[in-house]
């Protein structure tokens, strides 16, 4: 039996014993939306482009009444991107992509990163202990 047609077996042996109970992917989808409705978002503000050593960065400024997030974008060798972030009290980031999600670590400083991002519009889903925060879509 090649491996293609085990799995497939193996599947299917799965689906008659322990089948997805209807409606629970509907219910991930809501749960999963729904945790977005109580998030606060933050708002773009305007700051001026940033020379580092020579290598041109766009800086984001995202702001609301309790939280101010620096977001640094920049370009690798191989031409993906990176991005950079501080704020303080955030315990939980997200770089949320319409088709994947990353997280990444958060320093006791609030400082974050994200290597090697495919190009294309992204969010932060943030949380710190008093709340969750969103930023507008951008492009990276």
């Amino acid at each position: 039996m090649r491996e293609d047609e085990a799995l497939e077996a193996l599947r299917k042996m799965w689906e008659r014993a322990d089948p997805v109970p209807d409606g629970l992917v509907d219910s991930v989808i809501v749960a999963v939306a729904s945790e977005d409705l109580d998030a606060e978002l933050l708002s773009l503000r305007p700051v001026e482009l940033a020379d580092v050593r020579g290598e041109s960065a766009q800086v984001l400024e995202f702001v609301s009444d309790s939280l101010t997030l620096v977001v640094r974008l920049g370009q690798e060798a191989d031409g993906r991107r990176r991005v950079d972030g501080w704020a303080e009290g955030i315990r939980e980031v997200a770089l949320v992509h319409e088709e994947w999600s990353r997280t990444a670590t958060v320093s006791p400083a609030g400082r974050f990163e994200f290597d090697r991002v495919p190009g294309g519009p992204v969010r932060l889903r943030l949380r710190s202990d008093d709340g969750a925060y969103l930023t507008p879509g951008f492009e990276v």
